[in-house]
């Protein structure tokens, strides 16, 4: 007499051998593999589509980065207009560490606010220290970002190089170069401070000399100088 757990065994070897497979409680059925293990054509179509993108959009970046950085040529002449339109501000290219006269200066940018309250009253916040906020962020880190290290001192040059003594503005970059600096500060403000609606920031510099080398028979001005910005209003889209 078969014992009914044989029993159940041996109907289901039988299915097996009949082409079914046994059935198992809580057994999960794997798909089949596709065929020679290949990609649909679809799914060739998009990875071919995003490389010749990635590809092209490469290549162009290359090509009006390079004319920017050459010496003046014909097509850099004919074109100047859409290379500067696309290096400014966020691709500008800085070469003072390779220049006669190095940057000779420890600058920290700060920033504060002015914000609206509920009650429709206005206050100014405390200062920030946007440079000591990318130091913090770069300091026994391994690996920092991009962003950290040169988006602000960039920001920063960028704007003293297109204005004048006076503060002024120079020509179309000079305007570009307000509203990059703006933009990066109240980014770091934030859209809300203080419990009120960021409506102006203001931005100063402070400069300090660094001093020469003991052996060095140079002498500099090692006072520290303050460079204050007027105040720029700020709009909701700043934020975005």
């Amino acid at each position: 007499m078969v014992e009914p757990r044989e029993a159940s065994d041996e109907i289901g070897l039988d299915r097996a051998d009949e082409g079914e497979a046994p059935r198992e409680s809580g057994a999960v059925r794997a798909l089949p593999p596709a065929p020679n293990g290949s990609w649909s054509l679809l799914s060739r179509i998009v990875i071919a589509g995003t490389i010749a993108v990635m590809a092209i959009g490469v290549t162009l970046h290359l090509v009006l980065v390079f004319l920017y950085v050459a010496p003046p040529n014909a097509i850099s002449k004919q074109f100047g207009g859409l290379v500067d339109g696309y290096v400014y501000p966020e691709f500008d290219q800085n070469w003072q560490l390779f220049a006669p006269n190095p940057l000779q200066l420890n600058i920290a940018v700060n920033a504060r606010a002015e914000v609206e309250l509920p009650d429709g009253s206005r206050r100014l916040t405390g200062w920030v220290g946007l440079t000591a906020q990318d130091i913090r962020a770069i300091r026994d880190n391994p690996a920092p970002s991009h962003a950290h290290q040169n988006m602000l001192r960039q920001a920063w040059d960028f704007y003293n190089r297109t204005h004048d003594a006076k503060g002024r503005a120079v020509g179309l970059r000079g305007e570009l170069s307000e509203a990059y600096v703006r933009r990066i500060a109240a980014h770091r403000l934030g859209p809300r401070r203080d419990g009120g609606q960021v409506v102006k920031v203001q931005i100063y510099a402070r400069n300090t000399p660094i001093p020469p080398p003991k052996w060095s028979d140079q002498r500099e001005n090692t006072q520290t100088g303050y460079q204050v910005l007027p105040w720029w209003p700020v709009s909701k889209e700043e934020f975005q």
